[in-house]
């Protein structure tokens, strides 16, 4: 524990130093002395307090939220699958959550952030059965291999379904930035109305740790302690959709960030989930907002969308890991 508490501290103080840097540099270089000015005597005038107040600030936030989901989506679902290689993006949850999105444009044309989170949440919730389903039906098992191709399989005709979508009602410019991942676009509109959900989603995952770590010795002895295997996964798999959706509403499909994070704070604690889920939250929300950072210092003033950062570094540390579990 003692162990634990280190970690968590170094988490929190990486979090806030990553934090001062992306709210302090970009395109644009805002200092100490600015930010206590827009905070505490904002100018409407002053083009950096309006840079800082209005756009940076809700970006760096959303970084952390979506982050944080889908790192925690992630370490959710390789629990209740006891498969190391599940994520949300990889097997499909997140594309599923995009077909939701697209849909809501097509339905609203002047969309409201209520209406695609809602459309998302229910887009993630599909996927999440199909691939079920699938992995069921289908004789491919939940063995890493089965579940992955299983999650490819899904997320390349979720993906087509979307560009399909997309090219049919012409969607592109709307969706394109969701596409790749980024999170310039979000306002604050859109985070008052994901931010009591993501609480609520966020205290009720750190409530699971118990219930997942129980579902690691097997059914029988969940069974034999008076628990419900099945109720643990469907409650598991309700936060997994509604984590899932509202940050593929926020920023689009992201994959690797459910790999990686989950995969990392396990080699860091164990696998116990009451200590997972806590650094996994913090974890990939810092991870997110720092390559949202490197996305917007390549090449200012123009930008990285973090999706394409983040896949360059999950695509390696998903094949390292598939030759792990095979070898």
């Amino acid at each position: 524990m003692k162990r634990f508490t280190w970690l968590l501290l170094f988490a929190c103080l990486l979090f806030i130093g990553t934090f001062f840097l992306a709210i302090t540099q970009g395109a644009a270089d805002i200092s100490l002395q600015t930010i206590k000015e827009a905070f505490f005597g904002f100018d409407y005038q002053n083009q950096l307090h309006q840079v800082l107040r209005n756009i940076r600030l809700p970006r760096v936030l959303a970084s952390f939220l979506v982050g944080s989901c889908f790192a925690v989506t992630g370490a959710i679902m390789q629990g209740i699958t006891k498969n190391p290689l599940a994520d949300g993006g990889l097997l499909g949850v997140n594309s599923g959550a995009a077909v939701g999105l697209a849909i809501a444009f097509i339905l609203f044309p002047t969309i409201q952030p209520s209406q695609a989170a809602l459309f998302s949440f229910l887009g993630a919730f599909i996927a999440t059965a199909f691939l079920f389903l699938l992995t069921k039906y289908a004789r491919l098992g939940m063995s890493p291999t089965g579940l992955i191709l299983a999650g490819v399989a899904l997320s390349s005709f979720f993906s087509a379904i979307s560009q399909t979508l997309s090219l049919q009602f012409d969607l592109n410019q709307d969706l394109a930035f969701w596409f790749i991942g980024g999170a310039a676009n979000v306002t604050w509109a859109q985070l008052r109305f994901v931010t009591p959900i993501y609480v609520l989603a966020i205290l009720l995952t750190l409530g699971m740790g118990k219930s997942l770590n129980l579902l690691s010795l097997g059914d029988d002895t969940v069974i034999a302690l008076g628990k419900h295997p099945q109720g643990i996964r469907g409650a598991a798999l309700l936060v997994v959709v509604v984590l899932a959706g509202m940050a593929v509403s926020l920023v689009g499909p992201v994959s690797f960030i459910g790999l990686m994070v989950p995969h990392v704070t396990r080699g860091l604690v164990g696998k116990n989930y009451q200590l997972i889920l806590p650094l996994t939250i913090i974890g990939g929300g810092t991870l997110v907002m720092a390559a949202d950072l490197v996305g917007r210092l390549i090449n200012p003033p123009f930008e990285t969308p973090f999706g394409a950062i983040l896949a360059l570094i999950g695509v390696p540390f998903l094949l390292i890991k598939i030759r792990r579990e095979q070898g």
